[in-house]
């Protein structure tokens, strides 16, 4: 099933799975008309399966072993906080952001009669037509990424994600009046056959496939302000998502994270691999003592100097015609290290890109999402962002049920989509 769950479908609990490159981790949630309670939590990590394929998992046995370790670990966990055992039949996925494209579109309409009220059918037509000319528009991004591959993709998510009259934010433009119609729509796509390995896995957990997420449009969703450029550092890559209006409008990946970070920290120190992630967790923590604090901030200092022009340089691509949000918010593991915040806070961005003022860095809180609660204690820091995420996502409701969302997702797709996503 794709996209979002409906208060028809919601059951007592469900498992939560957040494969991320690295490590996969999972919760047990309570479920509750308006939010979730975590009453456990598991992580394992992946062996080496091929964890940024854009195709179907290389490996499915292997990511199934590790799904299975952490569902293990979280389900036992809720022996603490709950009368008994909880083994969910359901759970719903986060998919990684490397096997997913979001992309937001706006589409202008000059309305010839500006006095006149917005009707349904003339929203209606619009919808379709913005919709139309942003498949068409995904597809050839799609092409471009792919080039000789041949892979088809089938539509995940589909809504609206902002409707303006003469340049006012309205919830709904019906009755209204005005010249300039702009609606915004936003999809995400997904790889088909990656899409069918995760089903062929949770069928193979023994699990009701509830619901499946784009890890961009959770992040989007749970930012208080609804504005700002989040980065989510794991270890392969750094996930770079411009959100307005609380959805991702352009998404991009940086390839660069906490192992390159251990690499280059290795290479300057002359360490081993293993000493150097040891080191760098310390370091995180703030256990390493002086005079070797020194060396590791400096080593550490070049790497954070070649990665904050990493992501300059994807904002650059980025940017559309309006200014860039002026909040950075920051969340998976490798947001921990001591250096990033600074680094992106002394950093001259209104030189370089358009900033409407010198943005703020912060790193996201669990605690801040708050349709999730942590019964278990044990969600504490910025790599517990993303499941936390994908748990509030997934239970806020279904574009699907929505009028509008239901426009969008009739409208006919382009070629190289697949038509299990529901085209007309």
């Amino acid at each position: 099933m794709h996209g979002r769950v409906t208060d028809g479908e919601r059951p007592a609990y469900s498992s939560v799975l957040d494969l991320g490159t690295e490590q996969v981790k999972a919760l047990v949630l309570e479920l509750h008309e308006g939010e979730c309670i975590v009453v456990g939590v598991g992580r394992a990590l992946c062996e080496q399966h091929d964890s940024r394929a854009h195709g179907a998992v290389a490996d499915l046995p292997t990511l199934a072993r590790s799904c299975d370790r952490a569902l293990r670990e979280a389900e036992d966990m809720t022996e603490r906080h709950c009368d008994t055992q909880v083994v969910p039949d359901c759970a719903v996925v986060g998919l990684p952001n490397h096997v997913t494209t979001a992309q937001t579109l706006s589409v202008t309409n000059q309305r010839s009669n500006p006095e006149k009220r917005v009707s349904d059918g003339e929203l209606t037509e619009l919808l379709k037509r913005a919709q139309r000319l942003a498949l068409r528009q995904l597809g050839r991004r799609i092409r471009h990424i792919q080039r000789a591959q041949q892979e088809e993709v089938e539509l995940l998510e589909t809504s609206v994600a902002d409707i303006q009259i003469d340049g006012r934010r309205v919830t709904t433009p019906l009755g209204f009046r005005g010249r300039r119609l702009t609606i915004s729509v936003s999809n995400v796509v997904v790889s088909s056959s990656y899409l069918r390995a995760i089903e062929a896995m949770t069928e193979e957990l023994g699990l009701e496939l509830m619901a499946t997420a784009s890890g961009w449009q959770a992040l989007a969703s749970i930012l208080s302000e609804k504005e700002g450029i989040c980065i989510d550092i794991g270890g392969m890559a750094s996930d770079v998502v411009v959100v307005r209006n609380g959805k991702a409008w352009e998404t991009a990946s940086i390839p660069l994270g906490g192992r390159h970070f251990t690499r280059h920290l290795a290479q300057t120190l002359g360490l081993s691999w293993r000493d150097a992630e040891s080191l760098k967790l310390a370091y995180s923590r703030g256990r390493v003592q002086m005079p070797a604090e020194d060396d590791v901030r400096a080593a550490m200092s070049r790497v954070l100097d070649a990665w904050v022009g990493e992501v300059e340089g994807t904002l650059r691509r980025l940017c559309g015609p309006a200014s860039l949000p002026h909040r950075f918010c920051l969340c998976g593991g490798g947001s921990s290290l001591p250096g990033i915040v600074n680094t992106l806070r002394s950093y001259p961005w209104m030189e370089r890109l358009d900033f409407s003022r010198h943005p703020e860095v912060q790193l996201m809180q669990p605690w801040e999402i708050a349709t999730v609660l942590d019964r278990t204690g044990r969600l504490a820091d910025q790599q517990d962002i993303s499941p936390m995420a994908v748990a509030s996502y997934v239970m806020s409701g279904d574009s699907k049920t929505d009028p509008l969302g239901r426009v969008l997702w009739a409208v006919k797709r382009p070629p190289i989509f697949t038509g299990r996503g529901g085209n007309a």
